[in-house]
């Protein structure tokens, strides 16, 4: 657990949240929370669940990545394998969530300034 985690940190582009990440990996917060308890010293873990995870030192990336350098294997994040991973749990939570006329508009076209924000 401690390298998904830990891995979908360190790849992703866009940072997630505690939120987030627990709803793509479909792991509770608490057990991320857990998790990254002893690694504030790397990564920013903010108290607001909503905030996105970053890492404090972008060469704790560089030394997750590196098969040469983090000889740990509980701790060796496989780039390829990552990626992979991410991508089913990408779209299998978008084969659950995503359907037709999401925003529940009356008609295709509206403009998403016509669009109260609350549906977007």
């Amino acid at each position: 657990m401690l390298r998904q985690i830990l891995g979908s940190i360190v790849i992703l582009f866009s940072p997630l949240s505690t939120h987030s990440l627990s709803t793509l990996l479909r792991v509770t917060k608490e057990d991320i929370n857990q998790t990254l308890d002893d690694l504030h010293s790397v990564l920013d873990v903010p108290k607001d669940q909503t905030q996105p995870l970053r890492l404090h030192h972008p060469s704790f990336r560089d030394f997750l990545l590196n098969n040469d350098r983090c000889k740990d294997q509980n701790f060796w994040v496989d780039k390829s394998q990552a990626h992979k991973t991410l991508t089913d749990l990408c779209i299998r939570l978008m084969s659950t969530c995503l359907r037709q006329n999401i925003c529940s508009l009356n008609s295709p076209g509206v403009l998403i300034t016509d669009v109260e924000s609350y549906r977007v």
